[in-house]
């Protein structure tokens, strides 16, 4: 077992360091941002435990002995070696698990159907997707980043444009079918999937029609979920293209009318300034980028903006 004696506690040796670095208790205190008195009796204390004068006064300062300048010198050289073994440490841990924050229905419909591409090209990272609607506090940690649908308007943080989005009528293939759907005029007198997000008066305004924002029938909070009730046939839900664009290729989905309308909206990748070259952050966002750059618009006749949707680029 080794002799307690000869194992000075890792604070006093750090004092010693810096004492013999400075040749000054006041320089060392200032340093370590210790007392001067402080410093005093922590070299006292090392130099009683070991048994072996470490320094002597020369003048208003330190002078290191043989010894002394041999101890500190090898003690450097130690710290310095823990010094690195813990850059390298947290080089190897930071960022490790990526935090990612977005939409319920922005997350369920476009970002997992994509993100096992993500994780099999950088299986060194944990990916943890967070699913809310209530905005992670970026700048608070609670999120690496987030994908924002809003102006693009998010002080302190890093924001990158990554998608434009539209909107138009979906209804699966037997709805259609049924109600031999023909012309924007019936949807009037059919069953409309709402969400708060999605108005349908701009729509209708861009097919021509003057109809009021429809106040009846069902309502979802998750636009995820209006698409899946759509898909199932309960009616015709007033879809943004992102969430969209997956189930028109299956054909789950169909479009009855040509007629779109642009967002407002976009989506953004928003971090830390700070975080900006972190390796996870950096590969996350050029995947993310490549990804948004195969997104293509909706064929259609378009009108240029959507009104009345809610803008999420709240405080974060």
């Amino acid at each position: 077992m080794a002799d307690q004696r000869r194992t000075p506690v890792l604070g006093s040796l750090r004092v010693f360091v810096a004492a013999a670095r400075t040749q000054s208790v006041t320089g060392a205190a200032a340093q370590l941002h210790l007392t001067h008195g402080a410093v005093s009796h922590q070299l006292r204390q090392l130099q009683d435990q070991l048994g072996i004068a470490l320094f002597e006064r020369h003048g208003r300062g330190l002078r290191l002995t043989a010894n002394g300048a041999v101890y500190a010198e090898e003690l450097a050289r130690a710290f310095a070696d823990i010094d690195q073994a813990t850059d390298r440490l947290l080089a190897n841990c930071d960022y490790r698990r990526l935090r990612v924050s977005c939409m319920p229905s922005f997350a369920a419909r476009w970002l997992l159907p994509r993100l096992g591409n993500f994780i099999a090209r950088h299986p060194e990272y944990d990916v943890e997707v967070q699913s809310s609607a209530r905005l992670a506090d970026i700048k608070g940690g609670e999120a690496d980043v987030a994908l924002r649908f809003g102006h693009g308007r998010y002080p302190g943080l890093s924001c990158r444009l990554l998608m434009r989005d539209w909107y138009y009528p979906v209804c699966s293939p037997e709805f259609r079918h049924r109600h031999q759907l023909a012309s924007p005029s019936q949807l009037i007198s059919l069953p409309l999937l709402r969400s708060p997000d999605e108005h349908w008066q701009p729509w209708f305004s861009a097919a021509g029609l003057v109809v009021d924002e429809p106040q009846r029938g069902a309502v979802f909070d998750d636009s995820s979920l209006m698409l899946m009730a759509a898909a199932s046939g309960q009616g015709v839900a007033l879809a943004r293209h992102t969430l969209a664009v997956d189930d028109l290729a299956s054909g789950r989905l169909l479009r009855p009318f040509t007629t779109i309308i642009e967002s407002p909206l976009s989506y953004y990748l928003v971090s830390r300034p700070a975080d900006e070259q972190q390796p996870a952050v950096v590969s996350f966002r050029d995947w993310l980028v490549q990804e948004a750059a195969s997104y293509r618009p909706p064929a259609g006749e378009e009108t240029p903006t959507a009104g009345g949707q809610r803008d999420e680029s709240g405080s974060q």
